[in-house]
């Protein structure tokens, strides 16, 4: 990827998965070729990586529609966290190291508010990664990433009355009951499943 496309693709994609461009806002080739300072090229090359990554579509003589988020979106992601993470829980039950337990306790909840969103994803990041398996570890950081636009319509991400959740997953971790923590994790999804859909409806 020339750093040219690279730079327009990596704003775009920050701004869209942070909610800064909203879904089904039109996105205008012209109009980012002079935000970037870029020819249409390097700006045309971007928006067809975003195409693919599933969060743009193209719309003939219009341009670009930021993809909506819909409740089959929702329900298909979480299905799949599910599946990956619960696993992941489990292999990382008996390998968690103590200095990965402190990181999970500072990113259980994130202060300021505005944080928490970085913090959520790096407590199931961690996780992911003290499962051991590289290859689970990917797909869940994948996931994760398209997680993001999802997960900022959960009012627990943006104002968590605490961590409830979160300490159930730690607790099952620090004495080493896999099974409590993959009950816990599942918990939790479902819960901010729950929520997320409720904001959607």
């Amino acid at each position: 990827m020339s750093s040219k496309k690279n730079d327009v693709y990596l704003g775009l994609h920050k701004s869209i998965i942070s909610g800064e461009i909203k879904p089904t806002e039109i996105i205008n080739e012209g109009d980012l070729a002079q935000r970037y300072s870029v020819s249409r090229t390097p700006v045309r090359e971007a928006l067809l990586h975003l195409v693919a990554d599933g969060l743009l579509t193209a719309v003939p003589r219009a341009g670009y529609i930021v993809t909506p988020i819909t409740i089959q979106d929702v329900q298909e992601a979480f299905h799949l966290r599910e599946i990956l993470e619960i696993e992941a829980v489990r292999l990382a039950t008996p390998h968690i190291t103590e200095k990965e337990l402190a990181i999970l306790e500072k990113n259980k909840i994130g202060i300021p508010p505005e944080l928490n969103p970085p913090y959520n994803r790096e407590f199931h990041s961690v996780i992911a990664r003290a499962s051991g398996s590289k290859r689970l570890s990917r797909l869940i950081s994948q996931l994760l990433d398209e997680m993001e636009r999802i997960i900022i319509y959960d009012p627990f991400i943006n104002h968590p009355p605490d961590s409830e959740e979160h300490q159930k997953i730690i607790d099952a971790l620090r004495v080493g009951d896999a099974g409590s923590a993959q009950i816990a994790m599942l918990g939790h999804l479902r819960s901010v499943q729950s929520r997320v859909l409720e904001r959607f409806k």
